[in-house]
């Protein structure tokens, strides 16, 4: 059928009018009829927390089936919380509040990894060996997470440790280290934005000694990021589009496998299953990431949790407890026919 002159303006008129509000946060209809703020296409720092969470608290009316169960899990959260998983083989795709911006922690050292490897492969990268050491400086040590702090002034340490120490225990004073080793996070925000991750950025040096953004700090902390972009990272690192060589993405995938916090994702599947993940935490967040080479297809999956409720630094947070709940419906849904459960008093080792 031939649209009328009429008809074809009337459809420019929606389209432009449509198009007006592009790079503000918007609102719309959410789940239940509530309304939910679409989030921009940009990172600003006054976009407001609730842009792009469809499922909330007061969500009333859920998807059925497998997207269902997990809506129900977001919405039992006392917190925000935003999931996104993907079968890489059989192609479902399950995003909840997937858009919406949520603190990083230490997962934007999944970022740090990639530039640094970009760099030691690349014919014009400022690394010529996986070996080469740095030494040790206090000026860059912070509390938290790994053992480099606790390493004597001046001691040698390799680019290959700095990067597993990083990933495995989310050693915080070996990933300042390294972001200062590349010249800071502009280099590592650069190699997301080549990406096309334009909503993961570093923010900041762990332990704030030097803000590079010091508005978007405030609001986020480290860094900022949504579960659909923080999975499609890994996806990269995963199909070997992070990084251009064979051989830097096996190894960012042995590192990944190696992971010392491994009780999220990771605990609710089979121990003989591979699992590369690397979580993230602080006070009001939780969060975790993972590759899970399960025999129902291989998925990619991120769950993000801030302005939780629960800060204990227990087991029992209820932002572990949730990502536990939705890394066990991942397993089961993509592998029905698997009878492996967490066992009993696995929490208490």
């Amino acid at each position: 059928m031939t649209m009328s002159r009429r008809g074809l303006v009337l459809a420019m008129l929606v389209f432009l009018l449509a198009s007006a509000g592009a790079g503000h946060a918007r609102t719309r209809r959410g789940k239940g009829g509530s309304r939910a703020v679409q989030a921009p296409a940009v990172l600003l720092s006054d976009t407001p927390l609730t842009a792009g969470l469809e499922v909330t608290s007061a969500t009333r009316a859920f998807a059925p089936g497998f997207r269902g169960r997990i809506e129900r899990i977001v919405a039992a959260h006392r917190g925000r919380m935003g999931v996104s998983i993907h079968n890489l083989r059989t192609g479902e795709l399950v995003e909840v509040n997937g858009n919406a911006e949520f603190r990083t922690a230490s997962t934007i050292k999944l970022a740090v990894m990639g530039t640094v490897f970009e760099e030691l492969t690349s014919p014009t990268g400022q690394f010529r060996s996986y070996f080469v050491t740095r030494k040790y400086d206090p000026a860059t040590s912070t509390g938290g997470a790994g053992f480099v702090r606790n390493f004597v002034p001046g001691t040698p340490v390799e680019l290959k440790e700095l990067l597993h120490f990083m990933i495995t225990v989310s050693d915080n004073t070996a990933t300042n280290m390294l972001v200062d080793w590349l010249g800071g996070a502009p280099r590592v925000n650069r190699w997301l934005e080549d990406r096309g991750l334009s909503r993961i950025r570093l923010l900041a040096m762990v332990g704030g000694r030097v803000k590079y953004d010091p508005a978007l700090n405030a609001k986020w902390g480290l860094g900022v990021t949504t579960p659909n972009e923080m999975r499609r990272l890994l996806e990269l690192i995963h199909a070997g589009r992070a990084v251009p060589s064979t051989t830097a993405t096996e190894e960012m995938l042995r590192i990944l496998g190696h992971q010392y916090f491994d009780d999220l994702i990771a605990g609710e599947t089979p121990p003989a299953v591979w699992v590369g993940s690397k979580s993230g935490a602080v006070n009001d967040s939780r969060s975790d990431n993972a590759i899970v080479a399960s025999p129902g297809g291989t998925y990619v999956i991120s769950v993000y949790t801030d302005r939780n409720e629960d800060r204990r630094w227990t087991k029992e947070n209820e932002g572990e407890v949730s990502i536990r709940k939705v890394a066990r419906e991942a397993w089961r849904h993509f592998n029905p026919a698997s009878r492996w459960q967490r066992p009993a008093g696995a929490d208490d080792l």
